[in-house]
């Protein structure tokens, strides 16, 4: 009940949030476009030069789309990251308009190139998308909510999108198909053009920090070799979309080879995972308020192999259309748990660039996985295929499942009540979530006794202490400056402006505190706080010097 309760009070926030209803609605127009125009360009090809020209376009718009994915989202940890949605969205629209333009007057290799060219602005994306959530979110709850709001998107956008062109196609011509959604897309890039972002509104990759794109996308790819179980998880949700990609084929397969239905047949399979991805995304809202995801992780990667085994053993249309949305089901929610884990485990000033690269991961995977189905069918069957690729799925899933739970463990959320107090000082609170939340884990209880003074002055500045209960006296010689209590917080300005200590601080009762190291406040507050740090910085001494003091403790 308790957990109902939290789920409903999460979804019900995010649709009271403007910036967060804004992101999400443009990203349905984002996977309605995504999944209408790939349609067309395949089909468009399928007329002019068979299966044999479909397979050959559509692996040519994938392996340079995974070559773009990475670079493309330096953007979005360079700039602001509502302004770089923005940008991608407007790049998507032209490119669409242009492809609509080569479909109706140029000759086919022009508009194959111009499909080429839609397939890379597609990448600008999901990466700044997925990292943009956090910035926008004000709770984990919120966060998870977001993301398995980001999944019913991408449901709806697998059924949208393909409805929209099997009713335009027919009367306009895949032409048309581009306009409708070139327009849907500028109107996506004006929603997302300005939202309000927790962060203060600076690149979250500074300018001095800048390199070349190929530089900054290495450095995303050496925090993910350091960090083994977040590159094991990137790499792990990029490459289950192997399957994806082997589905695709086995539609084909299983409609004209095993059941017999015709290749009508191949559309209403692949209906099925649609749907189940929209069922899947429902049972999202179970991961609202977990602490723990890795154990969903395993469920639903289990669900996945055990459904796609099971088609081989399932005779009708009616079961293996069932299986074939729980494998849609499982993946969704698999999506929504490993992308809430990523988005707590990795720094926010690449996740961007993390994301980039399992983008491109996402399209290597979808060419290798059509790539490989035939050779599976031809060594396994029609049948034994299936049973092969959920063999293959349960392999993957034991191999990265100790990597799993070490990230799980680390990237715990640590008390609620400790994030709401982080949040509620100025310091800290233009922060996005996950950066509260490292912050808050990082975060050391410290208890001092009535009468004792934990910072002297002409002290080396060591570490930064918050107030959770209690009252503390900062003292200048003989002269008593300020009696602090609960959310007050001292130490800040010695760090930040490397000083000593030129004030004593003692506890006025028994106070119960929260300290961060030097080299931890420093790496939190330079990485998110930028102009607006300065400021609160300067307010702080000017009501210092307003005292008479000049106290800098």
């Amino acid at each position: 009940m308790m957990s109902s309760a939290i789920a409903v009070h999460a979804y019900r926030a995010v649709g009271a949030n403007r910036s967060l209803r804004r992101t999400l609605f443009a990203y349905l127009c984002f996977n309605a476009q995504e999944f209408a125009i790939w349609i067309a360009v395949t089909l468009y090809a399928f007329e002019r030069g068979g299966a044999t020209a479909a397979g050959i376009v559509c692996v040519a718009m994938l392996l340079p789309a995974a070559f773009v994915a990475p670079l493309g989202s330096v953007l979005g940890d360079r700039i602001r990251r509502d302004h770089a949605l923005a940008i991608g969205y407007l790049t998507q629209a032209i490119s669409a308009a242009v492809l609509g333009a080569a479909f109706a007057w140029a000759p086919a290799p022009v508009a194959y190139i111009a499909a080429i060219v839609s397939a890379c602005a597609v990448t600008l994306t999901r990466p700044v998308h997925n990292a943009i959530l956090p910035e926008l979110a004000d709770t984990p709850e919120q966060l998870t909510a977001a993301n398995s709001i980001s999944a019913t998107a991408e449901g709806f956008g697998l059924i949208v999108g393909p409805l929209v062109n099997s009713v335009m196609i027919g009367v306009a011509g895949p032409g048309a198909v581009c306009a409708i959604f070139a327009a849907v897309m500028l109107l996506a890039a004006t929603l997302t053009a300005r939202l309000a972002l927790h962060a203060d509104g600076r690149a979250s990759l500074p300018a001095a920090a800048r390199t070349s794109v190929i530089s900054e996308v290495m450095d995303a790819a050496v925090v993910l070799r350091e960090d083994l179980p977040a590159g094991t998880l990137t790499l792990f949700g990029g490459g289950q979309y192997f399957v994806v990609g082997m589905l695709d084929v086995f539609y084909a397969v299983l409609a004209v080879d095993v059941l017999a239905v015709g290749q009508d047949g191949a559309g209403l399979l692949a209906a099925s995972v649609g749907i189940g991805s929209l069922i899947g995304a429902a049972t999202t809202v179970l991961l609202v308020g977990r602490r723990r995801l890795a154990k969903s992780i395993e469920v639903a990667v289990g669900v996945m192999a055990g459904a796609l085994a099971a088609v081989a053993l399932a005779e009708a249309l009616g079961p293996i259309i069932l299986l074939l949305a729980a494998v849609g089901a499982s993946r969704a929610f698999f999506d929504v748990a490993a992308r809430t884990l990523l988005q707590r485990s990795v720094p926010p000033g690449v996740l961007a660039r993390v994301f980039g690269l399992q983008e491109a991961l996402v399209m290597l995977a979808l060419a290798a996985g059509s790539a490989a189905a035939p050779m599976l069918v031809a060594i396994f069957g029609e049948r034994g295929a299936f049973v092969a690729v959920g063999g293959l799925a349960v392999l993957a899933g034991l191999a990265v499942l100790p990597a799993l739970r070490a990230l799980d463990r680390r990237a715990t959320l640590p008390d609620p009540a400790r994030i709401s107090l982080l949040r509620s000082i100025s310091l800290f609170g233009m922060l996005d979530q996950p950066r509260l939340e490292r912050i808050a884990a990082a975060m050391v209880p410290r208890t001092v006794v009535a009468g004792t003074t934990f910072i002297h002055a002409g002290d080396e500045g060591d570490n930064f202490y918050l107030i959770d209960h209690g009252e503390a006296v900062v003292s200048a010689g003989d002269r008593e400056v300020a009696v602090l209590g609960k959310g007050a917080y001292v130490g800040e300005i010695a760090l930040l402006r490397d000083v000593p200590r030129t004030a004593d601080v003692a506890a006025r009762t028994d106070l119960r505190m929260l300290s961060l190291d030097r080299d931890t406040f420093l790496s939190a507050v330079a990485g998110g706080g930028g102009v607006a740090v300065d400021e609160e910085v300067e307010t702080r001494l000017r009501q210092l010097r307003d005292r008479g003091d000049g106290t800098t403790a």
